[in-house]
């Protein structure tokens, strides 16, 4: 169990410098209607609340699974999401924010990770999030953490294209029809 709360450290140390430091973002979340703010602070505090939890109860409820294989893919997994989170605010430079707003001269971004699907930011979380249950080997993190913040993500998702279409038009419809929400050929 002790290389499985390194690789968690490991893991959480990375997230925050990759989240705060390496690109700082733009918190633009009081900038959102109500409703969004809502649902965009869930979004923070859900998986942070859950994470925390998590963590402090790791040696009760985590687990070393099938002789470290899965607690490997699901660190793997972190890397991955990590990697994937790091390239969609380099891609998107100024215009990546935390909170769901349009921006002074906001055009479409169809470069990077934004080829492939329309919210791959989100999906970086959601894959962040499916890793870190499994490095932890905690059926109660997929329960309350996983399961949770990808619901959480996909309605972000989706507030977000309505947004874009009301806000930008017929132009982010055109990408809308070539791309996957999260999942590359599949939604």
């Amino acid at each position: 169990m002790n290389h499985v709360a390194t690789a968690l450290w490991v893991i959480l140390v990375a997230f925050f410098v990759e989240e705060f430091v390496l690109i700082k973002p733009i918190f633009a979340i009081r900038a959102s209607d109500p409703a969004t703010r809502r649902l965009e602070r869930a979004a923070i505090w859900v998986p942070a609340i859950t994470i925390g939890v998590a963590v402090a109860t790791l040696k009760f409820h985590g687990s070393v699974t099938l002789g470290g294989t899965v607690n490997a893919l699901g660190f793997l997994l972190c890397v991955a999401a990590l990697g994937l989170r790091y390239w969609c605010r380099r891609t998107l430079g100024g215009y990546f924010t935390i909170g769901v707003i349009k921006q002074e001269g906001h055009v479409i971004v169809r470069s990077g990770p934004y080829r492939f699907v329309r919210h791959p930011g989100y999906l970086a979380f959601i894959v962040f999030y499916l890793g870190l249950t499994l490095l932890m080997g905690s059926w109660l993190a997929l329960l309350f953490l996983f399961i949770p913040s990808s619901l959480l993500f996909i309605c972000l998702s989706r507030l977000e294209d309505k947004r874009l279409t009301e806000e930008i038009g017929d132009e982010y419809l055109d990408y809308s029809k070539g791309r996957a929400a999260l999942i590359p050929g599949l939604w």
